[in-house]
């Protein structure tokens, strides 16, 4: 089952703007860690929701793979607003969404993965007998959560759906720390930092030029659930006249189409993904999960030889 991931780095609730009662670190450095939490957990489909400084968040995090979904309402929408908006995306996408506010960023990959074992339609972290985040949950219950209408926010629409809740104790206590100066965020943050050592690939397909990586991936799943390149290209953050010279160049490379398109004017006309260029994409993701996966075991090897991975952990911990 395919996972998606809304990170709601908009307004006041869980904001971008927590941030700014801090010294040294900015909310677009926690946002991009949090999009590289994700992804080592195996999350591919990642929403960002922005409202505050957005412009700016979208071009520091354009090359990043996420999508952008702006609210202009930032300053009076609330936490669920943002939920809604992720979900609503998301939902024909992926069988299940982690949701997270962008100030609550220092949760750890192997809490993803042991939230993603549980089998319940809404899977809560529990830190020392208290709940936090991210939260995962079923997009079968949308429809649910998208039309409460209660007082409540997010934890009234849960609590509404009456869907089954499981409560997964970890050692993680990143999954409460906010970001503010009462919970020593900074230092935490930073300690932290220096224990996140990891590969990160990049993986490019070339030919004659380099014609098929990141970029067109997340191009390609925008026109696919959108129908539209100027929209994708805006949800992306990546100028439409980039996302045309993106797909002209992977099919002058490939030799055949990966989008058809129909003119339509200003608005851009409608455009689908070919059959083709949906091969390309799910052999692309393949080959980018096992490489990634191949350069994560080669690190442990040459850089811990002898310690298998929960040994590495505790070193780490300790």
């Amino acid at each position: 089952m395919r996972i998606g991931a809304v990170i709601a780095a908009a307004g006041m609730p869980g904001g971008y703007r927590a941030y700014e009662e801090l010294e040294h670190t900015d909310g677009t450095t926690m946002v991009r860690r949090m999009i590289e939490t994700f992804r080592l957990a195996g999350v591919e489909d990642i929403v960002v929701v922005t409202g505050y400084r957005a412009k700016e968040t979208e071009k520091r995090l354009a090359k990043l793979g996420a999508v952008f979904l702006r609210r202009e309402d930032y300053e009076t929408a609330q936490m669920l607003d943002f939920v809604k908006d992720g979900l609503e995306y998301l939902r024909k996408s992926c069988g299940r969404i982690f949701f997270c506010p962008a100030d609550v960023p220092l949760f750890t990959e192997e809490t993803l993965r042991k939230m993603e074992e549980q089998k319940a339609p809404v899977v809560i972290p529990l830190y020392e007998g208290r709940k936090g985040h991210p939260i995962l949950f079923d997009t079968a219950l949308a429809d649910r959560i998208t039309s409460y209408t209660g007082e409540r926010g997010l934890k009234g629409a849960i609590d509404g759906s009456g869907a089954e809740t499981v409560l997964v104790p970890v050692k993680d206590g990143g999954v409460l720390i906010r970001a503010r100066r009462e919970d020593r965020f900074e230092e935490i943050a930073q300690r932290d930092q220096a224990l996140r050592i990891h590969p990160r690939i990049k993986l490019q397909l070339t030919g004659k030029e380099p014609f098929f990586g990141p970029g067109i991936m997340v191009l390609l799943k925008q026109i696919g659930i959108l129908g539209s390149v100027r929209e994708a290209c805006e949800k992306s953050g990546m100028s439409y006249s980039k996302g045309w010279s993106l797909i002209r160049t992977a099919e002058r490379e490939l030799g055949y189409p990966i989008v058809d398109r129909s003119p339509g004017g200003r608005t851009g006309g409608t455009a689908s993904v070919t059959p083709e260029g949906r091969r390309m994409m799910k052999c692309y993701e393949k080959l980018e999960q096992e490489t990634t996966e191949f350069a994560r075991e080669r690190y442990r090897e040459i850089f811990f030889p002898g310690m298998d991975e929960n040994t590495m952990s505790n070193t780490e911990e300790s």
